[in-house]
């Protein structure tokens, strides 16, 4: 492990803009990309690069990496693995930088877990909000393998007065709500950074990280939305005051009286994958499916209402296998009256939260929970 100065050598080549979302770069002994499924993406943005997962592709307990939602900030920047340092520097007792290598020399650890993006489920929201506008497709799972922060920190990491974590990746660009270029960061409570279950990720599904999910290294913050999972890691820096950045106190917040609070770990929610929407169905037994997260709490029961919401009744639930990880649920209902439908889903977690009809509206459309709607028309024949 090299140690002392943190200055490092990096290789950095952003995409031009002659690069589209499909391209395919070589896969050599020190990059790796993915092709992007564009296909079986809906794609809300190239520059940079912003897509959903359609719901209806959303069957396997794990998501497949070229059907991964995909949420950039900034052009998706190509990291040379031989030259990759990360940097670990603030008030921490041992400065230093680790290469790839190192990282790959301490014990690995793999965890099932659910990203989604703060912004899913943004164009529900009434009155309309800026900002990128997904459906319910802004959320995927993986099994992600890395190393725990607090196994690459080591014991006693930090001098006394730390009080938060800050993760910068190689991404940036110009924000023009600050007039300046600025790097993608976000910071983390010394608590939450060393979480044993708080890793960075160097594979995901079994395969290097997709550059477009930050290869080589990647923070893993498996509970929280996933604007705290900072791509392309660079650099690690303990803090004696916390940050702020554009991106923890302007943007990633609620508001209160209080001042802004940065988004934390995800809110209990529940989604139809099968029907899909405005589908037509025979009168008789129709499949009902999807899936159903929330934060570090697994799903307890999840209720489908097919008659708009008059009643509920509890569907069938796979059992948590990660308290990370969204759980797969289905049910039988039996469609015995022609013309439209409404069937709504809501999810309870082990905590006894429970989705909320509408979820509180806010200025940037993050964190809309409410209940699905989902219409169907039912048909003799």
């Amino acid at each position: 492990m090299d140690t002392g100065d943190l200055s490092f050598a990096m290789a950095i080549a952003y995409n031009g803009p002659g690069l589209s979302y499909n391209r395919r770069h070589g896969a050599v002994s020190d990059t790796y990309s993915s092709v992007v499924d564009s296909a079986n993406l809906i794609i809300l943005a190239e520059q940079p690069l912003v897509a959903e997962t359609p719901l209806a592709l959303q069957e396997e307990q794990l998501t497949p990496n070229p059907r991964f939602f995909i949420r950039n900030h900034f052009g998706i920047p190509t990291l040379d693995a031989r030259a990759w340092r990360l940097a670990i520097g603030g008030t921490v007792n041992q400065p230093r930088s680790l290469s790839l290598a190192d990282l790959h020399q301490l014990p690995a650890r793999r965890i099932e877990a659910t990203v989604e993006c703060a912004g899913n489920g943004r164009s529900f929201f009434p009155p309309p909000t800026e900002g990128n506008q997904f459906g319910y497709g802004a959320v995927s799972t993986a099994s992600w393998t890395g190393v725990s922060l607090v196994d690459v920190l080591g014991p006693n990491p930090f001098k006394p007065g730390t009080v938060e974590v800050l993760f910068t990746g190689a991404d940036h660009g110009f924000e023009k709500n600050v007039g300046a270029e600025i790097s993608f960061q976000r910071s983390l409570p010394v608590d939450v950074a060393l979480h044993p279950d708080t890793i960075l990720a160097y594979e995901m599904n079994g395969e290097p990280l997709p550059i477009d999910h930050g290869f080589p290294v990647r923070l893993l913050v498996p509970s929280w939305y996933g604007v705290a999972s900072v791509k392309w890691l660079l650099e690690i820096r303990a803090l004696d005051q916390p940050f702020q950045g554009y991106f923890q106190v302007q943007r990633y917040i609620y508001p209160s009286d209080h001042g802004p609070i940065p988004l934390r770990e995800r809110r209990v929610r529940a989604v139809i994958t099968q029907p899909t929407p405005g589908e037509v169905v025979k009168m008789g037994p129709v499949k009902v499916r999807g899936v159903a997260w929330s934060g570090n709490q697994p799903i307890t029961k999840v209720e489908l209402s097919t008659d708009g919401g008059a009643t509920w009744y509890s569907v069938d639930l796979e059992p948590s296998e990660s308290p990370y990880a969204w759980q797969r649920w289905q049910t039988v209902w039996q469609a015995t009256e022609p013309g439209s439908h409404t069937l709504k889903v809501r999810a309870t977690d082990a905590s006894g939260a429970v989705q909320p009809e509408i979820a509180a509206w806010n200025l940037l459309g993050y964190g809309n929970n409410g209940i699905q709607s989902l219409a169907v028309e039912v048909r003799a024949s």
